[in-house]
Parts: structure tokens; C-alpha cells; sequence
């Protein structure tokens, strides 16, 4: 319990990642190099997809853990609809203006979408200390890139540097939501074992519908497609090696603890 806490504060600390980079005066150069951030955070997505679908075939037929993640995918394409157009893509302001009206539908939209990360985040500790810490990187990846964009898109709507910072920041917090969800569900009999393909598959939705569609239509607007290969190299070599460093027990705690015990996660040998 205390691991998945943690990491889910961590990850609400990304939404200060645009105010930093400003600070920092790196926003220039992050607007232009966010493209190239998504995709390496496809690596990173990856090695921890292949990591609990091979955990959880571990324990459960094929045609199980194809259902339950078949589930995961349609629950987080689901609440990517609820609020059309809310979503921001990975490319700062786009070339185009933005208005308060966005920039509240955009927050909505990410606060939903937070509580998304929350229910992905808890399976995977339920696997194992390891591939929770693996999990938790890779959300904290993708929503510091998010976060980085969504950023932008505040500044540009009229919001000063604290008032984009307060808003990201409450709104990252409805991760917990989404953790104390998935968290009554791990101590419901029989939902246990469904949550480990079923984020496998919420993680596959953000490769498929989001990230890679992203990188194709960056390469076809700006060239650089060597460049993305290399990011998204870079990612999963980076997603391996934390795999590796990272604790690898069941040391988890409360509710998550009721699933079967399982041998070490398939991380370690990716």
C-alpha cells in the first residue's frame, strides 16, 4: 500500500513539469522536442505491457487474459469519449490558439483520464513490488510529456504561471480516485486476477490509439523518423534497465495482497 501511494503522488508531481521547464527556460526547446518525448515513452509502455501479459499467462488461460485485457482496452477508450476533443496531443500549443473554454474541457478530460492511471496503476503492484515500480515509471512518463503540453495549452488560455500550475495540480490529483477504485475492486473475489491483463490491455490502448499514431503523423509533418526510432529505443532500453534495479518481491500490502502469490515477474528476464 504504501509503494502504490507514493507512486501515485509521484505522478500527480508531474503536472508541475511545465512550470519548471518555463522556469528553467527550457520551453522552448522542450515545445519543439515534445514529439520526440512521446515516443520514447512508447518504449517504455511497451516493456511493461509485455511484462503483465506474460505474468498473467502465467496464471490464467490465453483466452482469459485476451478478454479481461480486451476489457481494459474498451474501459479506457471509453473514458477517453466521455469528454470529446478534451484530450491534448503531445506537440505544446499546436500552432493554434486556445481558449479558457478549452483549457477547462482539457482538465476535465485529463481528470478523467487520471483516474484511468489510477486503475492501471494498483494490478500491477498486485503482481509484484517490481513491476509496480516498472508501471509507475511509465504513467509517470507519459503524463509528464502530457503534462508538459497541457501546460502550454493553459498559459496560452489566459492563466499565469501559478494559476497553471495550482489547476494542473489539482487536477492530476484525481489519480487517487482511480487508485481507491481499483483498490475496492482487488479485494472483490474473482476480480483479483482480471486486473493484471485488464491494465495490460488499458496500457495497450494508450500505445495503439495514442502514442503511435502521434510519432506517425510527427514523422509526416516534420521528418525526424530516425530520431523517434531512437527515442523510442531509448525508452525501452531505459524501461529494461529500471526492470532490472527495481525490487522484486510481493511486498505489497492490504487489499492487492489477496492475489495468488506468483513466481518473478517476466520483467526480469525481458
Amino acid at each position: 500500500m504504501t509503494y502504490i501511494i507514493i507512486s501515485a503522488v509521484a505522478i500527480m508531481f508531474a503536472s508541475l513539469s511545465g512550470i519548471i521547464f518555463v522556469w528553467k527556460g527550457l520551453g522552448s526547446w522542450t515545445e519543439r522536442n515534445l514529439r520526440y518525448l512521446a515516443t520514447c515513452s512508447i518504449g517504455v509502455f511497451a516493456v511493461i505491457i509485455y511484462g503483465l501479459f506474460a505474468e498473467a499467462l502465467e496464471h490464467q488461460t490465453t483466452l482469459a487474459v485476451s478478454l479481461f485485457a480486451l476489457a481494459g482496452l474498451a474501459t479506457i477508450w471509453a473514458i477517453t469519449k466521455l469528454i470529446p476533443g478534451a484530450h491534448h496531443h503531445h506537440e505544446g500549443t499546436g500552432g493554434h490558439e486556445h481558449s479558457p473554454i478549452d483549457a477547462r474541457r482539457m482538465m476535465i478530460g485529463d481528470a478523467i483520464h487520471n483516474i484511468g492511471d489510477g486503475l492501471l496503476l494498483v494490478p500491477a503492484f498486485a503482481v509484484s513490488v517490481h513491476a509496480g515500480i516498472a508501471a509507475a515509471v511509465a504513467i509517470f512518463f507519459h503524463e509528464l510529456v502530457q503534462e508538459i503540453s497541457e501546460f502550454f495549452v493553459l498559459r496560452q488560455a489566459g492563466y499565469s504561471n501559478a494559476e497553471a500550475l495550482g489547476k494542473n495540480f489539482l487536477v492530476s490529483s484525481t489519480i487517487l480516485v482511480g487508485v481507491a477504485l481499483a483498490l475496492g475492486l482487488s479485494s472483490v473475489e474473482g476480480l483479483a486476477d482480471a486486473l493484471i491483463p485488464f491494465a495490460g490491455g488499458g496500457f495497450l490502448y494508450v500505445i495503439l490509439r495514442d502514442l503511435i499514431p502521434h510519432a506517425i503523423t510527427s514523422v509526416r509533418r516534420h521528418g525526424g523518423a530516425k530520431t523517434h526510432l531512437a527515442s523510442l529505443a531509448v525508452g525501452a532500453l531505459a524501461m529494461i534497465a529500471i526492470t532490472l534495479l527495481a525490487p522484486h518481491g510481493h511486498e505489497t500490502e492490504g487489499p492487492v495482497d489477496e492475489l495468488p502469490e506468483a513466481p518473478k515477474s517476466a520483467l526480469m528476464t525481458s
